[in-house]
């Protein structure tokens, strides 16, 4: 083992840590003073899907040396200052702990007559599956202005504040529409002809109704008792045209250049739809190549108006989102709402005159991951699955990690702490899954557990996922050295440490897993018995304890930490003495007070191995006797396959791992996948195109949308393959460094990738020689800490600005046997 220079300053995290306390006060301003009010428009209270438009005009005699605007909104907000657009948000967020975003805007104000313009959103009351989406309407705005002296720290010399002197109105933009599905908003149907330039100053709102005031700021009486600065910088926001034409049908109407408004069209130009005949209704289906998230946007020249209507999928089985009501002339039109989809059909329809489309694409928004990752190797197949992970992980990465951006876009537990793993491993950038564990602390339950999803307060327990925030916490401080952060959420640990052993049977077992209201999830798999004392819970529950007293040895409470490793071993023993199956090595997915279950899965027992409720010899002869032996029913869900591989690489079973990411995730490849599905049962028949299960659900049976075909938590074997393939484990970059251990399985002669970091990329390779050997070099950053595992003849010489490691490989050994596990 060879290691290099550790010392605090060369961890990954370090100078990045930053503690929720830090966030209340903006840089150098007094962030925290609001004189800004709440307000909504007058008699919409309790009306659902509501668009505001407010605004507020000013004069300046001389311009500011510094201005800044403040906004939030319950729930989405576009702000215009002098009629351009500023921005759009905020981050979604719970009620209690409203997310505000700030913008710098010296440099749009004028001399004279300004206007500050915002036109807001609000779901209502309607019912959402996720519990999302709470809470009335509500926007609040201010503009700070600074003296020439740009403003220091400074109070502001002038502020214009959102109260009952701003004007505000129900738009009359957009027309009551119906729901897209049940765990999201609304369809919109916008009418242009409606636009009357009222984002701008010269606009006359004499006739405007004032706003309602609704609430003070930061008052602890009001629905939004706190605004919080955003806390991760803003989306990527980048032009995507169509890659490929579906179809193209004229539908007794007429259709020209299609092909115009695609990514590669050889020449600028327009396609022309023509609705005019009574009952046409043509129409174009693109393909974007894969799935973005974000806002169509179009240009569309209608000389005398019509009606063009998009419809959006991931699938080609595409539901109608938005329907723009054209005004005579040119109409600039985008969405107000966010898309997510692959593919998106525009149809013309009640066109006097032809309508001259001269602009089709969607503002494609992400979050701005730095650093730029690769992973390469010989077998191709290897690296599209590595590259399909990477993308799918960028598409859920949004205001926070969603588990899929089309169907419901909030922030689940389990998928957060997957992609998390992703990003260690793509990027340097860790500040969406700090974010993203923080909000599921503050909306952590009275009784310490914390909720299944979010970022707003709801009633889904998922017991397990309760112990998955916190192996994310504590991977995320491993990654990081995030001191701060631990510290922060330390009382909130002790509290959900509590809620478990309350949870306790007299043995010490998880026990009522099956309760009325709870979600005992696992996995996406009918073949998991959860019936009373679980076994995979009280694994979770056992490595949970063992996590806690890991994170209680960092912050040096040693006695704390004691107890808990006592309390943790007592558990697994009880685990071992009551949930095995008699004369055997694996456990029965449960217990009830009638004796253990006759039911026997792969999720369970993988469970007891990850966890470490096995031990190593009982590991390999659970992995060879059963599951590889094809003993137990297949896993269908990518999820829970993160917990496979990494049991199967950490018990060196390498080639098995290699295989089953090939097989399963290679098979969504053949079936068309461009981003990972929420689930696959690769043993179906071959599916039939379209349908959002591809083949395996029969959607027409109800009206929702019960599956995603852009699912993160199944993106493992992206950060798997770079992890191990090309030997670059960034999982404790934070508190022991870089780990460099690669491995080497059958068929792969060559990989080769780069892992950002902090310091700056790590490049690494590896090669096998024509007489077998395997030759691995790895180039790192100066300052870099790290540790080699495996490697022979370990060389390692420095160059400028970094050093070159390199070294001899062997094929990985099994850790066991499956002869001495019988012993």
């Amino acid at each position: 083992m060879r290691t290099g220079k550790l010392n605090a300053d060369d961890q990954a995290g370090a100078g990045n840590s930053v503690s929720y306390s830090d966030h209340l006060e903006d840089k150098g301003m007094n962030s925290n003073h609001w004189t800004a009010q709440w307000i909504w428009a007058a008699g919409t209270a309790g009306h659902s899907d509501v668009f505001v438009e407010a605004r507020k005009a000013f004069d300046m005699d001389e311009l500011a040396g510094r201005a800044q605007i403040r906004i939030s909104a319950n729930q989405s907000y576009k702000l215009y200052l002098n009629g351009d657009m500023i921005g759009r948000g905020p981050a979604p967020s719970d009620l209690a702990w409203m997310s505000y975003d700030v913008y710098e805007v010296a440099d749009r104000l004028i001399a004279g007559k300004n206007v500050l313009a915002v036109v807001a959103n609000n779901f209502g009351e309607e019912a959402i599956v996720t519990k999302q989406l709470q809470g009335p309407g509500g926007l609040i705005c201010q503009l700070d202005l600074y003296g020439r002296d740009g403003g220091g720290c400074s109070s502001p010399i002038r502020s214009i504040a959102s109260g009952a002197d701003w004007k505000c109105r129900r738009s009359n933009r957009w027309k009551r529409a119906s729901r897209l599905h049940l765990w999201g908003g609304f369809r919109e149907i916008y009418d242009a002809s409606e636009e009357d330039g009222w984002e701008t100053a010269a606009y006359d709102d004499a006739s405007w109704p004032w706003a309602e005031a609704v609430a003070a700021a930061e008052q602890q009486d009001s629905p939004w008792p706190r605004l919080l600065p955003r806390e991760i910088p803003f989306l990527r926001s980048t032009l995507v045209r169509p890659a490929a034409i579906i179809a193209a049908e004229p539908y007794r109407g007429s259709l020209s250049s299609p092909e115009a408004l695609l990514a590669d069209a050889r020449t600028t130009g327009e396609m022309t739809m023509d609705a005019s005949v009574p009952g046409s209704l043509p129409q174009v289906t693109y393909d974007f190549g894969s799935e973005v998230v974000g806002y169509p946007r179009l240009e569309v020249y209608a000389e005398e108006g019509g009606v063009l209507q998009l419809f959006c999928g991931e699938s080609l089985e595409m539901t109608l989102t938005d329907t723009f009501l054209l005004r005579q002339g040119v109409n600039r039109l985008t969405s107000y709402g966010r898309r997510a989809f692959r593919f998106m059909k525009a149809a013309a329809m009640g066109t006097p005159a032809p309508l001259q489309v001269r602009r089709l694409e969607v503002e494609f928004v992400h979050y701005p991951y730095s650093g730029e990752a690769s992973f390469r190797c010989s077998d191709e197949r290897l690296s599209r699955i590595w590259e399909t992970g990477r993308y799918t992980t960028l598409v859920n990465s949004q205001s926070h990690f969603e588990d899929c951006p089309y169907r419901e876009a909030a922030l689940w537990v389990a998928d957060a702490v997957v992609m998390a793993k992703v990003v260690y491993q793509i990027s340097d950038d860790p500040a969406l899954v700090r974010k993203s564990l923080m909000q599921g602390a503050r909306i952590q339950n009275e009784d310490g557990s914390i909720p299944g999803t979010g970022p707003q307060r709801n009633p889904f327990m998922l017991p397990d996922f309760c112990a998955h925030w916190l192996f994310g916490v504590w991977e995320y401080y491993a990654y990081s050295g995030d001191r701060a952060f631990l510290e922060e959420l330390w009382p909130g640990v002790l509290r959900l440490a509590e809620w478990f052993a309350a949870q306790e049977d007299e043995s010490g077992l998880f026990a009522r897993a099956d309760r009325e209201g709870w979600w005992c999830f696992i996995d996406w798999s009918e073949d998991i018995e959860r019936k009373d004392r679980v076994t995979a819970l009280s694994c979770f529950y056992y490595k949970f304890l063992i996590t806690v007293a890991a994170i209680a040895s960092e912050l040096n409470e040693t006695e704390r930490e004691a107890k808990l490793r006592g309390q943790a071993s007592c558990l697994r023993n009880s685990i071992r003495a009551l949930l095995r199956v008699a004369g055997s090595a694996v456990y029965a997915d449960c217990m009830t007070d009638e004796g253990v279950s006759s039911s026997v899965t792969a999720q369970t027992n993988f469970a007891a191995a990850w966890s470490g409720v096995m031990d190593d010899p009982e590991v390999s002869l659970f992995i060879e006797d059963y599951y590889l032996a094809g003993k137990l029913p297949p896993i269908r869900g990518a999820f829970f396959y993160h917990i496979v591989l990494e049991t199967l690489f950490r018990y060196h079973y390498a080639e098995e791992a290699v295989r089953f990411i090939r097989d399963y995730w290679g098979a969504m490849l053949d079936r068309g996948a461009t981003t990972w599905w929420e689930t696959f049962d690769p043993s179906q028949p071959f599916p039939t195109i379209p349908s959002p299960y591809l083949g395996h659900t029969p959607t027409y049976l109800q009206d929702s949308v019960p599956v995603s075909l852009s699912h993160g938590w199944g993106a493992s074997p992206t950060y798997l393959l770079s992890r191990e393939l090309l030997g670059v484990n960034m999982s404790a970059a934070g508190i022991a460094g870089v780990i460099l251990q690669p491995v080497a399985v059958r068929g792969i002669e060559w990989v080769e990738g780069v892992v950002p970091t902090v310091r700056g990329d790590v490049r690494s390779e590896w090669r096998r020689g024509e007489d077998g050997s395997l030759r691995y070099e790895a180039v790192l950053p100066n300052g870099l800490s790290w540790t080699t595992v495996g490697l022979e003849d370990v060389e390692v010489t420095e160059e400028e600005g970094c050093v070159r490691v390199t070294g001899r490989m062997q094929p990985a050994d099994r850790l066991t046997n499956v002869s001495q596990a019988r012993l």
